[in-house]
C-alpha cells in the first residue's frame, strides 16, 4: 500500500513547497498534480514537481475525456509516472490512453467517479482491449458535500475489484485518519489523500498520522 497526496490547488509554488516538504520527509509515496492545478498552470505543473522530486512518482490527474493519446503523451513528456482517464470516457479514448501509456511506459489510471455500476462499466472496458494499470474509485467532492459518501463506502469493492480482475486499485474521497484506520490492512494498492493533508495547518505532521493510521 502506498500513500498518494492530491494537491487539488491553484498555486503552482504553493504545491511544490507542499510536495518536496512531504516527500523528502517520506510521509508520501506518490505526488498527483491534481486537476485544478494542472488546469491552472497546465503541463508545467507537472514538470514543476518533477523538478523539485526528481525521483519521486509524479501523478498527472487529467481526467482526460477525449484525445486520450495525445493528452497522456504530454504528460510523459512533462515528466509524469501515472496519468488518468475517465470511465465514462469513450471506450476508443480509454483504448487508445491506456495502450499509448503502456507504449511510453506511463501506467494508466481508469478514474470511475460518477460511476454507479462500476463492475459493469469495468467489463465493457476490459472487453474492447483497454488493460489499465490501476481502476481508481473515487468519491468526488461534490458528492462528499451533497451525500455524506466517502471512499469507506468503496472499500469492500476496491479488495472485490482486485480479486476478481487482478487489477491494482487506487481509492479516493474524503479520506482522513479515521477513514485511513479502516483501510489499514486491506488490499489497496494507493490511497489517495488530499484535503486532510493540504487543508491541515501542519499537512507534514498530518500526512505522517494518516500514513501511522493505514500502518505503513
Amino acid at each position: 500500500m502506498k500513500l498518494q497526496v492530491a494537491l487539488d490547488l491553484v498555486d503552482i509554488e504553493v504545491a511544490a513547497s507542499m510536495a518536496k516538504s512531504l516527500y523528502t520527509a517520506g510521509a508520501v509515496d506518490v505526488l498527483e498534480a491534481g486537476t485544478p492545478l494542472i488546469k491552472s498552470s497546465g503541463m508545467y505543473s507537472v514538470a514543476r514537481l518533477r523538478s523539485c522530486c526528481r525521483n519521486a512518482t509524479i501523478f498527472a490527474d487529467l481526467k482526460t475525456m477525449d484525445a486520450g493519446a495525445i493528452e497522456v503523451r504530454m504528460a510523459g513528456e512533462a515528466g509524469a509516472d501515472m496519468a488518468s482517464v475517465l470511465a465514462v470516457a469513450p471506450l476508443e479514448t480509454i483504448v487508445d490512453f491506456t495502450k499509448t501509456a503502456a507504449s511510453i511506459g506511463i501506467k494508466s489510471v481508469v478514474d470511475f467517479i460518477g460511476v454507479t455500476d462500476v463492475e459493469g462499466r469495468l467489463r465493457e472496458i476490459l472487453a474492447a482491449g483497454a488493460r489499465p494499470d490501476y481502476v481508481g474509485l473515487h468519491v468526488g467532492i461534490d458528492v462528499q458535500k451533497s451525500t455524506g459518501l466517502t471512499a469507506a463506502n468503496l472499500i469492500d469493492k476496491a479488495v472485490q475489484i482486485k480479486q476478481k480482475h487482478g487489477i491494482q486499485v487506487t481509492i479516493a474521497g474524503g479520506i482522513d485518519e479515521r477513514i485511513a484506520k479502516s483501510l489499514a490492512g486491506r488490499d489497496i494498492d494507493i490511497v489517495v489523500v488530499g484535503g486532510a493533508i493540504t487543508g491541515a495547518d501542519d499537512p507534514l505532521a498530518s500526512a505522517s498520522r494518516i500514513r501511522r493510521s493505514l500502518g505503513i
